[in-house]
């Protein structure tokens, strides 16, 4: 007995097809959204407090930081670390990459090491950096961004993220599509910045993947909040659960110091 192939019903569901799946996963996360995040968690109960803005001025504030980071932000170079396992199929792999962005939507990623499943490497890591490319357009963050024209919003309560004052807010996705996420954003409440996505994709990729919890966090660097952290957990029939996570090092970072409003120093991007 065996379970059909979900691509080719004449095939038996095999290690080759459970990881192509994990690679549909991983790239739907890896995508899902462009929006600048971060900060690592120490919360508490969420409180809702009288003299909180409304949901719109929240995110007309969002909107005003996000505008002047991508003006203020010129390049950065990061290092990142990946991982993905399935612990089913027993197979797992790393990839480091240099990664450099340059504005408007210019990204190069170089590959430093290479190790563990060919499988995952091949069919996860070298068409996540494929896809990067084509999805970074202004054209494509329009149509996975956090914003009224793809998410309705509902404010849920004020807490103490990292020692700093958010609010967090729920995001609900106005098309089933695969890059927009069912969940929570926290926004900080000095910068204006979302700093922390979590919940599950609007679409699932595939009738086989039967649950998916991500977690995604960037951290303040000279006013800005760049990629941090990217978690996964999710449980594939036949495969089993999977996960993946992404590490950011930043050993780069230029600005445009005539767009300087919080007086940090930047790090020219410099080989």
């Amino acid at each position: 007995m065996f379970v059909r192939n979900p691509v080719n019903p004449s095939q038996p569901f095999d290690k080759g097809t459970g990881m192509l799946l994990l690679f549909t996963l991983i790239l739907s996360l890896c995508l899902l959204t462009t929006t600048t995040l971060g900060f690592q968690e120490q919360s508490v109960p969420a409180v809702q407090h009288e003299n909180a803005p409304s949901v719109d001025q929240i995110l007309d504030h969002i909107k005003v930081h996000d505008e002047w980071q991508e003006r203020y932000l010129i390049e950065y170079r990061a290092q990142r670390n990946f991982h993905a396992a399935n612990l089913r199929f027993e197979e797992d792999a790393t990839l480091e990459v240099r990664t450099t962005f340059r504005r408007p939507d210019t990204i190069e990623s170089q590959v430093l090491r290479a190790e563990g499943s060919r499988l995952i490497r091949e069919r996860v890591f070298d068409n996540i950096l494929k896809a990067e490319n084509e999805t970074h357009s202004k054209l494509a963050k329009q149509q996975v961004d956090i914003v009224p024209a793809n998410y309705s919003f509902i404010y849920i309560g004020q807490e103490l993220c990292d020692g700093r004052k958010c609010y967090r807010l729920g995001i609900t996705p106005k098309r089933r599509e695969q890059y927009l996420i069912q969940g929570l954003i926290w926004i900080d409440a000095e910068d204006w910045s979302i700093v922390r996505i979590q919940g599950s994709l609007a679409k699932r990729p595939s009738f086989w993947t039967r649950q998916t919890q991500i977690d995604r966090r960037y951290k303040r660097i000279d006013g800005m909040w760049l990629n941090d952290s990217l978690e996964s957990t999710s449980d594939i029939l036949i495969a089993g659960r999977s996960t993946l996570s992404i590490q950011y090092l930043y050993e780069a970072i230029e600005t445009d110091r005539s767009m300087e409003r919080f007086g940090e120093a930047s790090v020219p991007c410099r080989d």
